[in-house]
């Protein structure tokens, strides 16, 4: 098992530590709930050193990059982030959803999910021929850790600590080479995964415990990764091995973000446009519970009408925000109607549910 190289800094914090995809790390510092709140109504810092993090770099990085990817990368000038896009198997299905950041034409940084992060260096590997020979593939979670500010406070909060001007830096853009209260910062993204505006911060080890503790010191509450998770739930934001897998193909998943429709130049690319043609058998889709209904939904749980099965809950929790459970969930494409009642089986409970889209709530909503 990996672990944070903030896993000490975490114990001094007193977080509770567990593992994620293979990661001891921070699941939560506090109540998730408070965490959770802070992150909707002002801020939280994030240590996501658990995502991969590789570095694909050489004449023909753009070249494999393009074979491999679900979007196009080429129309994208240097300080861009490109994604979230797909790595897809022969037959479709998601080996992936990356973050790709263009350094140039010749240098890229790919963040992919934690437990995928061998599986990310095997694929690039096995397919270097697809672009040309010359490409390095490297991995650098050994040297450089992943930080994440996330808030609508987040861009006053960089400002009044490290005079930053944070105006220049639009949704995923970046910039290199920052120095932010004597940390060393290599790359600062406007990126994240809560659904509110935010920063994440690519940079060394002893650098990256340097900045968390001064963002933790000057009143910005830290949060663990189960906070993260009812955060990307209320945004109906996909979770790899959840809503999305080698058995899912991005049109089921609704994962429109992630597909340029128009490629055709890419590993299963052909397949996803075919796909699309014909339609699919299933479908993602958001359930909302009733308030007085307090049991949680989780991965697995069977979605019912009558006594007839037609899905499976993904993804579950309860919603600060809102203030009831909520869940992401693949039903029949026949049967994923908008606004329409399904029964939900929580560990021998059944529970009505009606069906919604997602997210459950708007972008930048306070919880209450």
């Amino acid at each position: 098992m990996r672990e944070t190289p903030l896993l000490t800094l975490h114990k001094e914090l007193g977080a509770s530590i567990g593992e994620f995809a293979g990661v001891k790390t921070a699941i939560s510092f506090s109540s998730i709930i408070e965490e959770h709140r802070s992150v909707r109504s002002r801020a939280g810092i994030f240590d996501l050193s658990h995502m991969a993090l590789i570095r694909v770099r050489g004449e023909d990085s753009g070249k494999l990059l393009e074979k491999l990817l679900s979007k196009r990368l080429s129309k994208h000038p240097p300080g861009h982030m490109i994604g979230p896009a797909l790595f897809l198997n022969e037959r479709g299905g998601i080996k992936d959803d990356v973050m790709t950041y263009k350094l140039s034409d010749r240098d890229w940084i790919i963040v992919g999910n934690a437990a995928n992060l061998n599986k990310d260096v095997a694929w690039l590997e096995s397919n270097v021929s697809l672009g040309g020979h010359h490409v390095e593939i490297y991995v650098l979670n050994e040297e450089y850790s992943l930080l994440a500010l996330q808030g609508p406070s987040s861009p006053k909060i960089l400002s009044s600590l490290f005079n930053v001007d944070v105006d220049n830096v639009g949704p995923l853009k970046f910039r290199t080479s920052l120095d932010l209260g004597g940390a060393s910062i290599w790359i600062m993204s406007r990126s994240g995964w809560t659904g509110e505006d935010g920063f994440e911060f690519i940079l060394k080890h002893s650098d990256a415990e340097k900045l968390f503790r001064t963002f933790v010191e000057n009143g910005v509450k830290p949060c663990g990764l189960a906070a993260r998770d009812s955060l990307r739930l209320e945004m109906g934001y996909y979770l790899y091995g959840h809503e999305i897998g080698e058995e899912v193909n991005p049109i089921e998943a609704r994962y429109w973000m992630a597909v340029d429709l128009g490629k055709s130049e890419c590993i299963g690319c052909d397949i996803i446009r075919s796909v699309y043609e014909r339609g699919v058998d299933r479908v993602l889709v958001g359930l909302r519970f009733s308030k007085k209904d307090r049991a949680v939904p989780r991965q697995g749980n069977g979605v019912y009408i009558g006594e007839r099965r037609i899905g499976h809950v993904t993804s579950g929790g309860y919603s600060p925000t809102i203030g009831r459970s909520i869940a992401l969930a693949f039903l029949d494409t026949r049967n994923a109607l908008m606004g329409s009642k399904v029964r939900v089986d929580i560990r021998g409970r059944t529970l009505e549910a009606k069906v919604v889209d997602y997210p459950f709530i708007p972008a930048g909503r306070q919880a209450k």
